[in-house]
């Protein structure tokens, strides 16, 4: 009995520690990224990619943390759609001029060896900038508005981040 009792623990340890609600601004995609920007302008919503990879604890933090928080999931609703891409993956993509490729290519092509990184693109589909690593609710909030705000014309994003901490 205690046996399986402590099976049972493990179990809801280990799926407590996975699961991550939904993240409502997460776009349903088949990876034709072309498309996937097309229909973000359309909505008037900025597309970002997150480069992540299966066991990547950054990258589950950001799901159970950061993509968690009320303020950044009403914000990121609003203005964003996200994409997520497996720099492993062998998925096939559509790159925006409309080549085929796969995920783990189109990362390499992008010069993403690490995860997460989240990247945004204007509505051209331009990089605007490459973030790394796990970021902290209020931190990636500033980064949108960073965007949204089209503050990146003017003032790089470390600068703008570190006027905006205070």
């Amino acid at each position: 009995m205690k046996r399986k009792n402590f099976t049972i623990l493990l179990l809801l340890l280990f799926f407590g520690l996975t699961y991550s609600a939904p993240i409502p601004f997460l776009k349903p995609s088949f990876l034709n990224l072309k498309e996937d920007l097309e229909e973000s302008t359309k909505a008037g919503k900025y597309l970002f990619i997150m480069f992540h990879q299966e066991g990547c604890p950054f990258c589950d933090k950001m799901r159970r943390v950061t993509f968690q928080d009320s303020e950044v999931q009403s914000y990121y609703t609003k203005h964003f759609n996200m994409v997520e891409i497996d720099i492993r993956g062998s998925l096939e993509v559509v790159d925006f001029d409309g080549k085929k490729t796969t995920e783990k290519q189109f990362a390499l092509k992008h010069g993403i060896r690490q995860t997460p990184v989240f990247m945004f693109l204007d509505k051209n589909g331009n990089v605007i900038a490459k973030v790394p690593g796990y970021i902290e609710p209020r931190e990636f909030l500033l980064i949108g508005r960073w965007v949204v705000e089209e503050h990146y014309k003017r003032v790089n994003l470390v600068n703008f981040l570190r006027e905006n901490k205070k």
